[in-house]
């Protein structure tokens, strides 16, 4: 294991530390964690075609093909049930079968088959249903419906093929877990967790269990998910995150970067499964960053994009595992709602999404490039 030895600063502190390097000092606070700078002049950022259609809490799946599909999503006044998809070598969208239910706020997750198993959502009311895309047909046909209707949810596929969906609402917050099995077109009932609940991050381990992180900016909880047992456990304590993201590292370690309840400024903190602990590790250039996206790049680096902050524009981030720190990433919007997904060309497709500024809804799509 390879981590940095931090000591995280306070608001206090955080501040004395900006103003020390404000006035030239040659660093902040002894052992505190700096902040990278931008390392380019250049843009990283270039406009892509947009959707057909304005879209945010909609899903993006880059399938087995490279292709993207989006799908659902709401505008001003509906939910729908299209889909499109875009071709990263033509840079060109095109339209694809429609869902048979309309549906925002679902889940959408890439089969070992090629498939792609769209649950749950909101269409009208909470869904339960779940249906599947076959891109070599282009169709989409009913398969077994949720046994708990839920929106805002988490799914994960596991290294056995099995999909767990876990949490969302249905009204209320749920802890519960089901398993959707592709062999059978079935869900069953596993585990359900203690403390952790609603719309947490979700991260499947190295070791194949799943590690999801409270986000409702009270509990400070994780819990992880035995796919051996079907079985949650508790896990140290993070801190009170709201409006989080997660992603997987090279290393091992899950990075958490968002806003911490209470805090004047969020930042990087990493999970480390084997040791059981987290460890706080960079200042953000955002401040408050909520309901961004975060995408592991070819490089290893990581792109921390979107989501509403304290003021409007701004500049996405990126995470650097070699110094363990956040830099700037360019000039981002602040949206929520939208998608972020990594195409085999390296470059991350991100398309759709709502303003806090207007507030906004959008059919755009940028791309980012290391």
């Amino acid at each position: 294991m390879t981590q940095g030895i931090f000591v995280k600063k306070w608001l206090g502190l955080g501040l004395c530390g900006a103003l020390m390097t404000a006035v030239g000092a040659p660093s902040a606070l002894a052992g505190a964690p700096v902040t990278g700078t931008s390392r380019t002049t250049l843009s990283p950022w270039s406009s892509a075609p947009s959707m057909s259609r304005i879209r945010a809490y909609h899903t993006a799946t880059r399938l087995l093909s490279g292709a993207v599909l989006v799908t659902g999503g709401r505008d001003w006044s509906s939910v729908t049930a299209t889909t499109e998809t875009y071709n990263a070598a033509l840079n060109t969208w095109s339209t694809s079968a429609t869902m048979g239910q309309a549906r925002s706020r679902h889940t959408a997750t890439l089969l070992a088959n090629g498939k792609v198993l769209v649950a749950g959502g909101a269409g009208p009311g909470t869904l339960s249903s779940a249906e599947l895309y076959d891109p070599a047909t282009n169709t989409w046909s009913a398969t077994g419906s949720l046994g708990t209707a839920r929106q805002d949810h988490q799914a994960v596929l596991l290294a056995n093929g099995k999909v767990l969906v876990f949490g969302g609402y249905s009204p209320g917050a749920l802890k519960t877990a089901e398993l959707y099995d592709p062999a059978t077109g079935l869900w069953t009932a596993t585990g359900s967790t203690s403390v952790v609940a609603g719309k947490p991050s979700a991260t499947r381990l190295p070791d194949d269990n799943v590690l999801v992180v409270s986000d409702n900016g009270v509990d400070t909880a994780a819990e992880v998910y035995d796919a051996g047992t079907g079985t949650w456990s508790r896990v140290a304590d993070p801190p009170a995150f709201y409006g989080h993201a997660a992603v997987l590292l090279n290393q091992g370690a899950v990075l958490v970067t968002g806003q911490e309840t209470g805090q004047y400024a969020s930042g990087a903190w990493l999970f480390w499964p084997e040791d059981n602990e987290w460890e706080y590790v960079s200042y953000a250039n955002e401040e408050r960053r909520r309901s961004h996206s975060m995408t592991l790049l070819p490089s290893g680096k990581v792109l921390v994009a979107r989501g509403t902050r304290n003021q409007m524009g701004g500049s996405a981030e990126v995470f650097d595992p070699a110094n363990w720190t956040l830099h700037l990433g360019g000039y981002d919007s602040p949206t929520q709602g939208h998608t972020a997904t990594l195409l085999t060309n390296g470059k991350v497709l991100i398309v759709g999404g709502t303003s806090q500024e207007e507030p906004e809804l959008y059919s755009s799509a940028e791309l980012y490039s290391e």
